[in-house]
């Protein structure tokens, strides 16, 4: 890209900032957790369901929608909501992108998933497209809003909104680390079908047996990777029997 053809480079999502801020919402959600919903009824052959999923990614992400509309009301009409563009733009897309392919690798080093697991495609879109394109949906938005001036009503509901929203994503991504999920299944490309039905993979993470029969939580140490080396070896290598049901 040249310097001159970069100046003016706008990603394929920011008419979504420039359309007011039902559009906004729509397509943040879309990247998360639409598209993600829709891979996983697809390809994963499963429903999203909040015992196998990430309280960040499940409430956390329509939160970011929400604080991504109201910036681009705070900023304004239809149309005045500039999108960023140029070398920031780029910058915005390629750190999260670089920082997605790092943690995706530091987690399979780590044993925290598997590598069925991180070319599973709700994990590949998670890493690939859900950092870059909702870091410069949402923080486009956020950065318009506060920068745009505006006054009455709106310089106190709009920014409390974007602030709450924001606020309830880093708290979700908070409880997240205290109590991990399995989140994305073993996959196999090549069948088109998980290696493991979520249910199968979730029970050794959520709870042990003691002797006496009591359901214990296990610790967070407990890892995606650790459950399916527990999933027993026929479920392990081919669908689960909750692998083909979507309700």
């Amino acid at each position: 890209m040249t310097p001159s053809a970069a100046a003016g480079w706008r990603p394929f999502v920011a008419p979504a900032l420039e359309h007011g801020p039902a559009w906004a919402f729509l397509a943040s959600f879309a990247v998360s957790p639409g598209v993600p919903a829709l891979l996983a009824l697809v390809l994963e052959r499963r429903l999203l369901r909040p015992r196998h999923e990430f309280t960040a990614f499940l409430y956390g992400d329509p939160a970011l929608a929400v604080s991504c509309a109201a910036g681009v009301w705070l900023a304004g009409a239809p149309g005045a909501s500039v999108p960023v563009a140029g070398w920031p733009a780029v910058a915005v897309l390629v750190l999260p992108l670089v920082f997605g392919v790092w943690q995706a690798r530091s987690e399979l080093r780590a044993g925290l998933y598997t590598r069925a697991q991180l070319l599973s495609p709700t994990k590949l879109w998670h890493q690939v497209v859900v950092y870059p394109v909702l870091t410069y949906l949402v923080g486009g938005a956020l950065l318009r809003g506060i920068a745009s001036g505006a006054g009455g009503a709106a310089r106190w509901a709009a920014p409390a909104v974007m602030a709450g929203g924001f606020l309830f994503w880093v708290a979700a991504n908070v409880r997240d680390r205290r109590r991990p999920r399995v989140g994305h299944p073993p996959y196999d490309w090549r069948r088109l079908r998980p290696l493991a039905s979520m249910d199968a993979m979730v029970r050794p993470v959520d709870a042990k047996v003691r002797p006496s029969g009591a359901m214990v939580r296990t610790a967070g140490r407990d890892t995606c990777a650790e459950a399916l080396r527990n999933t027993p070896g026929a479920a392990r290598n081919t669908p689960g029997p909750d692998a083909n049901q979507r309700s």
